[in-house]
């Protein structure tokens, strides 16, 4: 499909997924709003994701690049040429949006667009319309915050839906760690928080399903088999910018991490931003570290 002006750039990475996506593309045939592209990274699949996608002849753009196995965040990394949208969103392969999500999102990136200090749109994740899986308290919507430091209140999980410049999503792209496939999204969000706010927007936009090999439900075990990237989380989110209870708890994940990764006490500090509390959080770390080795090793 030729390539024409839109507003919104939607990514699926899909991995093993292609059964999925024509629910995720169905959710998109019907979006009120169609100033959108769709952009499909399969990341390495051994199924027909392909052919399916191939299938597919909708009346957005569609991009479909196909790249070796490396995990979700290279996956991201790899979308970064076919971006031509002034947002970018993320709908993984097992989710979908309601029929109203980009008209809703574009219109709150309508009143936020001037804001050159707002660098991240926030709406939510829900099982249904009505049940989101978080929100924002009530004087934090619709007001630019520090990203770091905005308050949800949870029913089960934080996740939200984040709608990002797209200048900022291609200005961070994720590291990528040698023989490690995952990395928290949280490691894009905060980096951004370092120069730029977000606004919450307490609308539920986005449906997820989280299967039993997504990677929401593999949570811990996946992150201790990716000890650098849960360094490198970590890392950012023990910034003075965030809540001292963040900030500890980070601080623990770090050395639990760095553990993990076999890092001594010297290359754990030299590596880390706040060592007064890393050094404090050490101790605490170690624990953490023999605890989850023994559970999710």
């Amino acid at each position: 499909m030729e390539n024409r002006n839109v507003t919104l750039s939607i990514i699926t990475p899909s991995y093993n997924r292609g059964h999925l996506l024509p629910k995720c593309y169905d959710s998109l045939c019907r979006q009120t709003n169609q100033d959108f592209e769709w952009i499909v990274i399969d990341d390495g699949s051994q199924d027909r994701t392909e052919e399916i996608v191939q299938s597919f002849h909708p009346s957005f753009p569609l991009y479909f690049v196909k790249k070796e196995n490396g995990g979700k965040h290279t996956a991201l990394n790899t979308t970064h040429p076919y971006i031509h949208g002034k947002y970018v969103c993320i709908l993984d392969s097992d989710d979908y949006f309601i029929d109203t999500a980009v008209a809703q999102i574009l219109s709150c990136w309508e009143k936020e667009e001037e804001h050159k200090d707002v660098g991240i749109v926030i709406l939510l994740k829900g099982s249904a319309p009505d049940s989101p899986f978080c929100q924002a308290f009530v004087q934090d919507e619709g007001k630019s915050v520090d990203i770091m430091r905005y308050k949800r209140e949870c029913f089960g999980s934080n996740d939200a839906c984040e709608v990002i410049r797209s200048d900022l999503f291609k200005k961070y792209p994720f590291p990528v760690f040698q023989n490690e496939r995952f990395i928290s999204e949280g490691a894009l969000w905060n980096r951004v928080s370092f120069t730029h706010k977000c606004v919450y927007y307490n609308q539920v936009v986005y449906l997820a399903n989280y299967l039993e090999d997504g990677l929401s439900k593999s949570g811990k075990k996946l992150r201790v088999h990716n000890p650098n990237g849960g360094m490198y989380t970590a890392n950012l989110n023990m910034n003075k910018k965030n809540f001292w209870q963040r900030r500890i708890k980070n601080g623990l994940l770090y050395t639990c991490y760095g553990f993990f990764a076999k890092k001594s006490y010297g290359e754990m500090l030299k590596s880390c931003d706040s060592k007064v509390l890393m050094t404090l959080c050490y101790p605490l770390g170690f624990m953490l570290y023999i605890y989850w080795k023994k559970k999710y090793w």
